[in-house]
């Protein structure tokens, strides 16, 4: 995999592997937006970041879920 993406060039990336989907674009603004999604669906996304490296952002699936959930974060 490439260590850097040209978001210029491209203006979208899609990435998919471990049974997750990201969607990469930037706005007019030049802000990056990730999009998450699972490839299979019904499965918990789960965001946290890097143990080693605090610059990252760690994405990945859990159990799959046994129904409808919605959890409020404030």
């Amino acid at each position: 995999m490439a260590k850097r993406i040209d978001l210029e060039k491209t203006e979208q990336v899609e990435i998919t592997g471990s049974g997750l989907i990201l969607d990469i674009t930037q706005d007019e603004r030049g802000r990056i937006l990730v999009r998450v999604e699972s490839e299979i669906g019904g499965r918990r996304i789960l965001i946290k970041q890097h143990e080693e490296d605090a610059r990252c952002i760690v994405y990945s699936l859990d159990a799959p879920l046994e129904g409808p959930k919605l959890t409020l974060v404030k």
